[in-house]
């Protein structure tokens, strides 16, 4: 029979024994200098009693505070009331005492051991809303240390529930309270319960745990102060500890994984206002992608030798042993292993977790800690015993909006060889390609004081994913009505700038119901120019507004759809077609903003380099100096590659820049010059409407019908996807006549732009080849297993490079000669001369995504045409005996 879900996270530590192996862990020269302040403040007794010790990420703050807390306040008869915001910091807290498993308790020891006879035992109690801690029922006066969440105890007190009452009362004046995160801790809600708690119990001391002390407002500065009347007890700052090499030094590295993650709308909007990380759902999707994972255990392979000893943070349990697959897959020599505790995609509690027992997972640790594994791959198992002191390297497998549990998974790999570490630490993510506004949590170096001048502050930063994420959609919508005319001026569709707003806020659960995890939320509200004086003005009224209210750390938006209305009426009555994100969901979220941080405006950045990214610019000057077709691909392709530019990064790819530049250009000769943004909506030129440039829906039907219903370039037959696109575009005087449409899919429809290709033609009109490949995208690891793809983009690739549909056939076997050798046939007219230059490089990518994705072949291209040589590369295969087909 199991033990009760919660018997894990209440412990009785029996002294006597905990004292005869008790923690020999040598505390490091900052963690003795902290040691030594925490005990002279403590011996002092002032009056009234509040400090903070200033550790950066990394340097042991919870492991220094447990040992003061055993060797000074526990000894003395001090019951200790542990403050924490959410479930996971809880755990790591109650592991600091001393593990619960006795295997790994041999191998390091107690740290309660260090509390001083006679106690013979101590009560340590868990206690917060999550599955698998205790309720605040059964606290009772013989519990010696409490661990809480913040809300779960605030909310006790102000209830006077019985029994958090008679837990108080029980420590007789001896009452010691650590407040994790202290920097939160001038919040309105936190700041009236220590004060009270301080006007109740006046001898109570206060510590505050941080890594981040400072505040630029004077008001919430002034708070701190109050809270903690002795201030700052001791600090270590991160680059004091870097230099002495007791910290490493951080390398973040950032690395794609062209997946798409599927997120609802309809769930997305039901998510926005929770404040949770990403549902579990959609995490599990993440998790059970192979070609995904592949990617993951790829980059590992190739950088091996840099990464070294690494700490993989996954999602499932099947995630973890898959990743470790393909470890061994691609490189054999690579020792890697699991640690998993979840197995379903909710938890459930701190026990039900999963099938491994305890003792193999002991046993992973330990073999890693010896050095006996390189790879550590495990489910955000991030409770002190889990340290691994010399892990040079974290790999954070996706991103997530949590703040707090970020930085406990990057401060798994900072430790320096002063700390039995490492010199560098290097912090990989792995961003995917989301498709909503998502406000992903950001290790603030600044705010630890580890970035150096040329390190922009976050707000500093252009938010260059939500820019990006809104123009993509503006521009699939616009292909998707299939004509792509730009609705406005292109710089209208830039922000001015954006707002940083930060508020403290529970987090709800799937269901929608309220926890007691709180999150420190920080926000970008993107201000456009048609949105600047209304939100002003917004600021401006909630400076002398009744938003009281809004400090509620449980407070809903519902609850303030009126009000919030209202305001949007008010303030924002004449804005048309809005961007940036909803409204009146940015409303809420500065009103919460400057409710919390007493009526201060959120900080505007202006986006300096807006001007910079002038599209209608571009467009008119190809128009004005009469480029040609191939003039104007140059000068995009030098402009989408431009370093001092961010264009490679808001458009993801060269073909969604072009479609974009195409849209301002048939714009400009639909309606006139672009005015500038701010000057009002342009005239239509000679005061007459435009020609339609669409044709009817019975036009469009019958064209695909003539073409069957298939993309003339690529060959694409989902008809979800087929577009009809003018041979020659409409500003250069092509109609809708059935002779000037063709059916091609939506990629290549975009990548045609406003070129004149007749994909109807099976012969190449060019009298010599292009001087370059088109710049197409490449299947990525997702689709380079999969051969049918390969056809498409051969096809896609050939036909755009002769201008015609060049290609007759393309023959891609999944066995025998032509899984080695792909083979292109082109029609008579294309020679297959033109290509040869470029063979090399385009069987290098091929292989190069093939191989990313573990997939072997082709080691040869082939292509033929009739009455004419035909051209392989290489002539020799260099299989290096790896044929295995």
């Amino acid at each position: 029979m199991s033990e009760p879900p919660a018997v894990k996270c209440y412990r009785v530590y029996h002294l006597i024994k905990a004292r005869q192996n008790r923690s020999q862990k040598v505390p490091a020269a900052h963690q003795n200098s902290s040691l030594g302040k925490l005990r002279g403040w403590f011996e002092g007794k002032p009056s009234p009693s509040g400090g903070i010790l200033v550790l950066p990420t990394g340097a042991g703050k919870t492991f220094t505070a447990v040992r003061f807390l055993c060797e000074k306040p526990l000894s003395g008869g001090y019951k200790v009331l542990w403050l924490a915001h959410t479930h996971h910091l809880l755990e790591q807290a109650l592991e600091s005492f001393g593990p619960g498993n006795e295997t790994i308790g041999r191998n390091t020891g107690y740290e309660v051991g260090r509390i001083d006879e006679p106690k013979t035992h101590l009560r340590v109690r868990v206690v917060s809303g999550a599955p698998g801690h205790w309720p605040v029922k059964t606290i009772s006066p013989d519990d010696d240390v409490l661990i809480c969440t913040l809300q779960t105890v605030i909310r006790a007190y102000w209830q006077e529930h019985p029994t958090i009452k008679a837990w108080l009362e029980s420590a007789r004046g001896k009452l010691f309270i650590v407040f994790d995160e202290a920097h939160h801790s001038p919040a309105p809600g936190y700041r009236t319960f220590v004060n009270a708690l301080r006007q109740q119990y006046p001898g109570l001391s206060l510590l505050g745990l941080t890594a981040t002390p400072t505040y630029t407002d004077s008001k919430k500065q002034g708070w701190l102060s109050r809270l903690f009347p002795q201030g700052i007890i001791h600090q270590e700052k991160i680059t004091d500890l870097i230099a002495n090499r007791i910290l490493a030094q951080p390398v973040l590295e950032q690395y794609p994984t062209e997946f798409h993650p599927e997120f609802d709308e309809r769930e997305y909007q039901k998510w926005v206002g929770t404040y949770r990380d990403i549902p579990e759902y959609v995490i599990s999707k993440l998790a059970e992608s192979r070609e995904r994972n592949m990617r993951i255990a790829s980059t590992y392979v190739n950088n091996k030798e840099k990464f070294g000893k690494t700490i993989i943070f996954a999602d499932r349990w099947f995630q973890c042993d898959q990743l470790r697959e393909f470890l061994h897959q691609r490189d054999p020599s690579i020792r890697a292993d699991v640690i998993y505790s979840h197995v379903d995609a909710n938890p459930g509690s701190v026990e039900a977790r999963n099938e491994r027992t305890r003792d193999e997972n002991t046993k992973v640790l330990e073999a890693f800690r010896r050095g006996e594994l390189d790879v550590l791959i495990n489910v955000r198992m991030l409770t002190e015993g889990t340290d691994v002191p010399d892990a040079q390297t974290v790999f954070l497998t996706r991103q997530t909006t949590s703040s707090i549990l970020l930085t406990q998974m990057i401060g798994r790999a900072l430790r320096g060889p002063a700390f039995g570490g490492t010199e560098k630490a290097y912090i990989v993510s792995f961003i995917d390609d989301w498709r909503h506004l998502i406000n992903w949590a950001e290790w603030e170096q600044i705010a630890e004081g580890i970035a150096d001048d040329g390190v922009p502050e976050r707000g500093e930063r252009p938010p260059l994913y939500l820019i990006s994420i809104e123009l993509v959609r503006q521009l699939n919508r616009q292909m998707d009505s299939g004509v792509n005319i730009a609705l406005k001026p292109f710089l209208s569709l830039m922000p001015i700038g954006w707002y940083l707003v930060q508020f403290q806020t529970l987090v709800r659960d799937e269901s929608g119901a309220e926890t007691d995890n709180l999150e420190e939320v920080q926000q970008l509200v993107m201000v456009y120019d048609n949105e600047e004086q209304g939100y002003g003005n917004y600021i401006e009224h909630l400076k002398t507004a009744d938003i009281a209210a809004f400090t509620d750390v449980g407070a809903l938006l519902e609850d303030y759809s009126n009000t919030l209305q209202t305001w949007l009426e008010h303030f924002f009555g004449g804005v048309d077609d809005p961007m940036g994100g909803d409204l009146r969901r940015n409303l809420w979220h500065i009103a919460r903003h400057m409710a919390q941080e007493e009526r201060t405006p959120p900080t505007f950045f202006r986006f300096e380099e807006r001007n910079h990214h002038d599209l209608d610019a571009l467009a008119q000057k190809a128009i004005d100096e009469n480029h040609t077709v191939r003039q104007i691909r140059q000068m995009l392709e030098q402009e989408y590659r431009r370093t001092d530019c961010y264009w490679e990064i808001i458009y993801p790819s060269y073909g969604l820049f072009k479609s974009q530049f195409d849209a301002c250009m048939n714009r400009i000769f639909e309606i006139g010059s672009p005015p500038h943004p701010d000057k009002g909506n342009p005239g239509v030129v000679n005061g007459s409407d435009p020609r339609p440039t669409e044709p009817s829906e019975a036009v469009k039907q019958q064209v695909k019908q003539r073409d069957g219903y298939r993309c003339l370039c690529c060959g694409e037959t989902n008809r979800r996807l087929l577009q009809v696109d003018h041979v020659a575009p409409s500003y250069l005087g092509g109609d809708n006549s059935l002779g000037n449409l063709q059916t091609l899919c939506g990629y290549c429809n975009r990548h045609k732009g406003i070129s004149e290709i007749n994909f109807r033609h099976n012969c190449t009109l060019l009298s010599q080849p292009p001087e370059n490949l088109p710049l197409l995208d490449y299947p990525g690891m997702y689709e380079a297993s999969e051969l049918d793809v390969w056809e498409t983009f051969l096809r896609r690739i050939i036909n755009f490079f002769y201008r015609c549909a060049a290609v007759e056939s393309v023959t891609i076997k999944s066995r025998g000669e032509y899984f080695w050798n792909w083979h292109i046939s082109l029609y008579e007219g294309n020679n297959p001369r033109w290509l040869e230059r470029y063979l090399g490089y385009l069987l290098g990518k091929i292989r190069e995504a093939r191989d990313d994705a573990g997939c072997q072949g082709p080691e040869q291209l082939t292509i033929v045409a009739p009455d004419l040589p035909k051209i392989t590369y290489p002539p020799v295969p260099v299989s290096g005996g790896s044929r295995t087909r």
